[in-house]
């Protein structure tokens, strides 16, 4: 059928050709942007696999771009502390340096402390001008922000390297202690007490006729006194203040009238507080009288003048208004009583009121002092406590019972009437009154009272001679060990009885009497008669104390050195070691014809006896005996006494008294000569100690070189004590016993011979902590610090890290565990150090500078060096465990969604080539068929022809 309204063939024709320049369009396209997915049509799902993969590839990116600039932040912070370490080190040698004192002159050493100053103030700068696109990195400025809690004040070093802080942006550490550390401890209870060594004595006494001679003494006495200054104390009043002359003002009409208007003195605006008033004065019909009111809250004075009134009027008109007279007067002064006011006096001529002045101290208020021989006198009047009340009246009233001197202060009243009220009471005076003014309202101020003081009664030195009176019953040996007993006496009378049977002088002691009427009271009694100096004589005994036995010492010693008829020579012979091991020895007298007249042996039996052997008729000279015993092996003798003859003649003298040796007491220290090593955590040193060596004397030879052992030494209850000098385990005690000898308790007296300290035991929220000694530290995701506390504390500590730190972003998601926060503390040299000290005493005129201290100086370098170097590990560590091994990752993890991404978006250019080819050809046939589509009906002419 041949149609030309509806071409059927060419329609199919456009529509085939519409498709396949579709087609081609979309071949050209991809091929042109190499995508696959150019719009959302292209494929749906795949765009949104796509756009979600290149927002992880952008993401990474930039966190890979993060990294970088971190690593470059870390770099530059750790090329500025490797210049730290090396000035440290700098600094370390030449503190080594000047320790060598002994062959470094002055000039030398302050050269080194010109250096050390200089290397400082580098550090110093260093820490200023590090910085990363004009951050300071090492300044403190990275450092975490933190909030103390409770226990804080026990933290002497806080480091936190690492905190997580999340989305609340804080952190709370709880440090909960379960054990404190602690020093290594050993005890040697093997070294006896020191005591006073005493060699085993005796004696030889050869006799000779003297005159008896009187025992006698020293009477102390404890606690007698003089009656000395009375205690002082000083009350100062605040604002205590002497009122002057109020504030004034002049007012003057336009008429010429004017009046003077002044403040009323100790009103409410009076002084100082009146300086200000405004006056607002305005003016009334002729009729009504002037008034005035005044404003304490705008501190102003409204005055309203009637028209037409005279000067004399207005002032009495204002005078009898009840607010202005409670507060103002009014003077007539320079007053025109012609001039009188009219429509225009509004405008007045005056000034606010001024002048006004209060005198006001701090230091207002006098002296109080005790009333020598009053109640309160002398040491008495201490702490005496001052009281102050309010009351109708002013009056004083002092309280012995309480020590308590209670004031009552009137309202109004001056201090020059308080000081009047305490002076009528007695027992005290007060003087020396400054700036004697009023209260506003003493229970309103301070009283700043200090209590009594300096108030003294001489209670020592008081002392006198007592003799035997020769021929009485306490003469000669009879009067040896007399005993004084002091007694209170009910009246004013001293009196005293000696009792022979029992050979003691009582002595009553009257009230009050003084050190010399008690020695004419025994003077009086005949027995004794007493001389020498009295010191303090005009003191007093407390004889109520007396009675209970406490303020009088009775003889020290009691009397002594009387004796018969005789006089003597004596050898005292003593053992050479000082020990109870040659008590009981006895010295014997034998004779043998076959000695050498004059001469005198002695010898030593088995039983370690003395034997002493003269000529059988003869005489020998003591010293010539003394000389033989003190020529034997163990025993030395010397002549102590010679007030007889100085001879021993053999059968007409009475044989020598001899006793055996006695009294011999060790006197403490080691058993036996001691060889020992003692070893601590910084080094062993041995020691010699000679037998008989003290606690004390081991304890000083231990301690002075305990920086070098780190071992130290104490007395503890008579026990060597030998503890670490640091805490925790490596704080070490070792001691080891190389020689003792016999009978030596050293070694066996030790409570163990190695013990090393423990380390403080902790959890930080809820997490182990590594102890170490005194300091502890965490390291988990969250949380990097060390902590060090007092030595020995084990109180809980808890604080907040509240900010800071330098947040580095190292991944694609911003959230916290792809965040990485660090903390870097601060390099000035007042910040650096750590349980030593801080690096800045190293200065010129510090306290550890070279000239001063180079052994803390050395500690404290050293624990500097070690801060910064750990500084450096612990940012070298993030650098390449964190930064490097993250940049490696995202670059792998950017590598695989590339691939991914392009696998779901990129042409395939094989793929649409041969699409394109395909296409173009189709585009030219369907354009062919179109053409002979559109020539079929050119055919209908050949018809209609």
């Amino acid at each position: 059928m041949t149609r030309i309204n509806t071409n059927v063939g060419s329609l199919i024709a456009q529509t085939r050709l519409n498709k396949t320049n579709g087609e081609l369009q979309t071949s050209l396209t991809r091929l042109s942007t190499g995508l696959r997915i150019n719009t959302g049509k292209d494929d749906p799902a795949g765009l949104i696999a796509s756009e979600a993969l290149r927002s992880d590839i952008t993401s990474i990116n930039k966190a890979l771009t993060n990294t970088q600039r971190a690593n470059q932040i870390i770099a530059t912070a750790d090329s500025a502390l490797g210049q730290v370490s090396s000035l440290l080190n700098d600094i370390r040698g030449l503190v080594t340096e000047a320790a060598n004192k002994g062959a470094l002159s002055d000039d030398e050493i302050a050269a080194n402390q010109l250096q050390v100053d200089s290397s400082l103030e580098a550090i110093n700068r260093i820490a200023q001008t590090t910085t990363f696109q004009g951050r300071r990195l090492l300044d403190g400025s990275l450092d975490f922000i933190t909030k103390s809690g409770t226990g804080f004040s026990t933290v002497s070093d806080l480091k936190i390297d690492q905190a997580n802080l999340g989305a609340t942006g804080s952190i709370a550490v709880n440090v909960n202690i379960t054990s404190a550390a602690t020093k290594a401890t050993i005890l040697d209870t093997g070294i006896p007490a020191s005591t006073t060594a005493v060699k085993s004595s005796g004696t030889i006494t050869f006799g000779t006729p003297d005159p008896a001679v009187e025992a006698s003494g020293t009477v102390n006495i404890a606690h007698a006194y003089t009656i000395g200054a009375g205690a002082t104390g000083s009350i100062l009043f605040d604002d205590a203040y002497t009122p002057n002359a109020g504030a004034t003002g002049v007012v003057t009409l336009n008429s010429g009238a004017n009046f003077t208007l002044t403040a009323v003195n100790n009103s409410a605006v009076d002084g100082t507080i009146g300086n200000g008033v405004t006056l607002n004065i305005t003016t009334v019909a002729n009729g009504t009288a002037s008034s005035g009111t005044y404003t304490s809250g705008t501190n102003t004075l409204n005055l309203v003048i009637e028209e037409g009134a005279i000067g004399t009027d207005i002032v009495t008109d204002l005078l009898a208004d009840s607010d202005v007279a409670a507060l103002f007067t009014a003077s007539a002064g320079s007053l025109l009583a012609a001039g009188t006011t009219a429509a225009g006096d509004a405008e007045v001529q005056t000034g606010t009121l001024s002048g006004g002045t209060n005198t006001t101290s701090a230091s207002t208020g006098f002296t109080l002092t005790a009333v020598n021989g009053g109640a309160a006198d002398g040491a008495f009047g201490n702490a005496t406590d001052v009281v102050f009340t309010a009351g109708a009246s002013t009056s004083a009233a002092y309280d012995s019972a309480t020590n308590q001197l209670t004031v009552q202060v009137a309202a109004g009243a001056t201090i020059n009437q308080i000081a009047a009220a305490i002076n009528t009471q007695g027992a005290f005076t007060a003087s020396n009154t400054v700036n004697g003014g009023y209260f506003h309202d003493v229970l309103d101020n301070t009283v700043r009272t200090n209590p009594l003081s300096g108030g003294a009664n001489t209670t020592t030195a008081a002392a006198f001679n007592i003799t035997a009176v020769n021929g009485q019953g306490a003469d000669g040996t009879i009067g040896n060990a007399t005993t004084i007993n002091f007694t209170a006496g009910s009246t004013s009378t001293t009196t005293a009885d000696y009792d022979a049977d029992t050979n003691v002088l009582n002595i009553e002691v009257g009230i009050g009497n003084t050190v010399n009427q008690v020695k004419a009271a025994i003077d009086t009694e005949g027995t004794f008669i007493t001389s020498g100096p009295v010191l303090n004589g005009t003191s007093f005994f407390n004889t109520e104390t007396i009675a209970n036995g406490g303020d009088v010492g009775t003889l020290d010693p009691n009397l002594t050195g009387g004796t018969d008829d005789s006089l003597d020579d004596v050898i005292t012979v003593l053992a050479d070691d000082p020990s109870s091991s040659f008590d009981g020895k006895t010295i014997t007298f034998l004779t043998d014809n076959a000695q050498a007249a004059g001469t005198a042996v002695a010898a030593v039996t088995g039983a370690g006896n003395i034997t002493v052997t003269t000529r059988n008729n003869g005489t020998v000279a003591v010293a010539t005996i003394a000389s033989a015993i003190n020529n034997l092996d163990g025993f030395s003798a010397s002549v102590t006494a010679s007030a007889g003859d100085h001879q021993y003649t053999v059968g007409t003298d009475t044989a020598p008294v001899t006793t055996a040796l006695a009294g011999g007491t060790f006197g403490g220290g080691l058993l036996a000569d001691l060889v020992t090593r003692i070893t601590g955590g910084s080094g062993s040193e041995v020691f010699q100690f000679k037998k008989g060596a003290s606690l004390a004397s081991i304890v000083a030879s231990i301690n002075l070189v305990k920086d070098a052992t780190g071992v130290e030494a104490a007395d503890d209850a008579g026990a060597l004590k030998l503890t670490s000098t640091s805490y925790g385990s490596k704080g070490l005690v070792d001691v080891e016993v190389i020689s003792e000898g016999a009978g030596g308790t050293f070694g066996s007296g030790l409570t163990a011979n190695r013990v090393s300290g423990t380390d403080i035991v902790a959890t930080v929220n809820g997490n182990s902590a590594k102890g170490d000694g005194n300091t502890l530290s965490l390291n988990t995701a969250t949380l990097d610090l060390s902590l060090t506390v007092a030595d020995g504390s084990s109180t809980a500590v808890n604080f907040t890290i509240t900010g800071g730190g330098a947040q580095f972003q190292l991944g694609p998601d911003v959230v916290s565990n792809q965040q990485a926060r660090l903390g870097i503390s601060s390099l000035n040299t007042a910040k650096l150090g750590g349980p030593a000290g801080r690096l800045y005493e190293l200065a010129s005129g510090g306290s550890k500078s070279l000239s001063t201290n180079t052994t803390d100086a050395a500690k404290v370098v050293d624990e500097v060096i070690n801060k910064v170097t750990t500084l450096r590990g612990r940012l070298g560590a993030f650098q390449r465990t964190t930064l490097e091994s993250n940049q490696v990752a995202l670059n792998d993890t950017v590598a695989n969604l590339y691939e991914a991404e392009s696998s779901i978006r990129d042409a395939d250019f094989a793929k649409e080539s041969a699409n394109l080819t395909r296409n173009q050809i189709l585009v030219q046939s369907g354009t062919s068929v179109l053409g002979i589509a559109n020539q079929n009906p050119q055919n209908v002419l050949s018809l209609l022809r």
